[in-house]
């Protein structure tokens, strides 16, 4: 059976408004470029990419899902720090990364599209584009319909249906931990991801109408290459597990 991967890509004023990843069959490919154009609320362009899946990888999900609320984002950002740092992240450089995203992770303090890319024991920043990143695209779950019923009914949201899969692919591609939380001024929960933590959820990790946020991949620098081409050329299906534990 062919796949196809379908990814949407909208900008408003000059800045990402919203996007979407999906690999499905042929026979799905109408519904999904319709729902995918319907996704935005705003745009002044959107760009809809097919291409078939030529080598595809299955992963089964592996990652252990908890939840942890704080009374102040300090407390949060604290934890996030720690989770960081248990992974085998450096405890300054760690605690630089929360900086970054806390400040815009791109020159001028602006948001980035993609995810920055530092080493986990120098802090050295990576990415051959800081204002640009990098992407982690080309994913989904085996059976996303499954996937999207059973996260919403553990207490998650749309976001975490994206997140968990891409956390997900990151592992595969040899990421070693990920901190991230949204630009969106009102969402305020984030997330540390690794190979001993799992996915934590973390809030809140930014106060309610901040709109600095972004992604930080930590990547040992002489796997820079391989993990870079893995996260944005590689096709991963994300086996869809029959639960998922309560989220908040």
């Amino acid at each position: 059976m062919k796949l196809y991967s379908v990814r949407m890509h909208a900008v408003k004023d000059g800045r990402h408004a919203s996007g979407a990843e999906r690999i499905v069959p042929r026979e799905k490919l109408e519904s999904v470029l319709v729902e995918l154009a319907r996704r935005p609320k705003a745009f002044e362009l959107m760009r809809i990419t097919v291409e078939e899946v030529k080598e595809l990888n299955r992963v089964p999900f592996t990652l252990k899902l908890s939840s942890y609320r704080f009374s102040s984002v300090k407390e949060a950002r604290a934890f996030a720090a720690e989770l960081l740092v248990r992974e085998g992240v450096k405890k300054e450089v760690a605690e630089k990364a929360v900086r970054l995203l806390a400040e815009g992770p791109a020159p001028g303090g602006r948001v980035m599209r993609g995810a920055v890319l530092m080493d986990p024991v120098t802090g050295e920043r990576l990415e051959e584009d800081p204002s640009r990143g990098v992407r982690t695209v080309r994913f989904d779950w085996s059976d996303r319909e499954k996937a999207r019923e059973l996260i919403l009914k553990a207490g998650g949201t749309e976001r975490t249906v994206d997140a968990l899969a891409l956390a997900q692919k990151n592992l595969f591609c040899g990421v070693l931990a990920e901190l991230c939380w949204s630009d969106d001024p009102s969402y305020v929960t984030g997330y540390v991801a690794g190979r001993s933590t799992g996915y934590a959820r973390i809030t809140p990790l930014k106060e309610k109408g901040d709109p600095k946020g972004g992604r930080v991949y930590f990547v040992k620098k002489e796997e820079l290459e391989r993990v870079r081409r893995c996260l944005e050329e590689a096709f991963l299906l994300v086996e869809t597990p029959d639960t998922f534990p309560p989220l908040f």
